[in-house]
């Protein structure tokens, strides 16, 4: 990227600043078996740009799909572009100036922090089955720190949710008021539902299949189907954020409505690190007061214990509440130029 990289003024988007070898052919050679290879590491390269922040795929985007499009791609390059990126989100202030609108810059923090709350949802969720189950009843009870943790979740994370539907409500109405007027948005509107018709119908083939099988099925084949849902979950709940993403940015709304989507993002981001907190204590408190539960197997296929798979789950929330509360800070900066129109 010339001069200026999505890594930042002491690094390239892809090491050795270019994905070109020096003789100028693929990593994957001529074979046939070398083209795919060379065609699958372009494509994902190419996926990989969407990684970077907003301001520089503004400014940088089209240069670097150029790049990779004109020239051969080592199957390495979409991992140093994975680089450059977190680098790129590690470092808000090397971020090309002027690139990206004040209100497009909160467009991309509520699509950015809808985008972490669904992975913490299947983070919150994996708790939710790691600790239903009767005995972690009867250790609240008789530990007043486990009995409160819990609840602790359990209240923030309906608090979170109903938030997150609040914020949504006045970006839907926009969009829908504009699909309404111009008939060639209307596709747009309906992308974002249909990932969640998807998940709605995959729930329900589940839970017919629970219902013929039932006792009758193995536990690796239940376990491999839970999996499986899980998988899905996630991938219709990105799918979805992707399509609001795109219809968010597609849609003329006013400052009003943007602040109030980004004061309900900083409530979300908010609960969720209180969440991570409630989490982190309970795993804690679990090992100190109920060690032998602690030490049960879990999870889909009981491979972990409940001690590691609460670690797990804390990391995943952690993760998604330190991005979303690195996006919303950027939401914030901008909201200071957003006109009051």
């Amino acid at each position: 990227m010339s001069g200026s990289s999505p890594a930042g003024s002491d690094g390239d988007a892809v090491s050795g600043s270019s994905p070109v070898g020096s003789d100028g052919g693929a990593a994957g050679g001529s074979s046939p078996a070398g083209s795919r290879t060379g065609a699958a590491s372009a494509w994902i390269a190419s996926q990989t740009l969407r990684l970077y922040p907003l301001a520089y795929r503004r400014r940088y985007g089209d240069e670097m799909r150029a790049l990779l499009e004109d020239s051969p791609v080592r199957p390495i390059t979409a991992l140093d572009l994975l680089r450059g990126a977190l680098v790129a989100h590690l470092r808000p202030a090397d971020a090309p100036a002027g690139a990206v609108e004040p209100a497009d810059r909160i467009r991309a923090t509520a699509g950015g922090v809808l985008m972490c709350w669904i992975f913490f949802a299947a983070a919150g969720f994996g708790f939710y089955k790691s600790t239903e189950d009767y005995p972690f009843s009867l250790a609240g009870h008789a530990h007043p720190l486990l009995r409160d943790a819990h609840l602790a979740v359990q209240a923030l994370a309906v608090i979170a949710s109903a938030t997150v539907v609040l914020g949504a409500l006045p970006l839907i109405a926009a969009a829908l008021a504009l699909a309404r007027r111009e008939p060639s948005r209307r596709r747009a509107v309906v992308l974002p539902f249909l990932p969640v018709v998807v998940f709605v119908l995959i729930t329900g083939a589940v839970i017919a299949l629970a219902h013929v099988y039932g006792p009758n099925a193995s536990s690796g084949v239940g376990n491999g189907v839970a999996v499986l849902w899980g998988i899905a979950g996630v991938g219709c709940g990105v799918t979805c954020v992707l399509a609001c993403r795109a219809a968010l940015f597609a849609t003329p709304t006013p400052a009003s409505r943007l602040r109030a989507a980004l004061v309900a993002g900083t409530l979300v981001t908010v609960a969720m690190i209180a969440i991570a907190a409630a989490t982190a204590i309970y795993a804690l408190a679990l090992w100190l007061d109920a060690a032998q539960l602690a030490g049960d197997p879990n999870g889909p296929f009981g491979l972990l214990s409940v001690s590691a798979s609460l670690i797990l789950q804390v990391i995943v929330m952690l993760a998604a509440g330190a991005l979303a509360a690195t996006t919303t800070v950027r939401g914030w900066r901008a909201e200071n130029q957003l006109s009051p129109a």
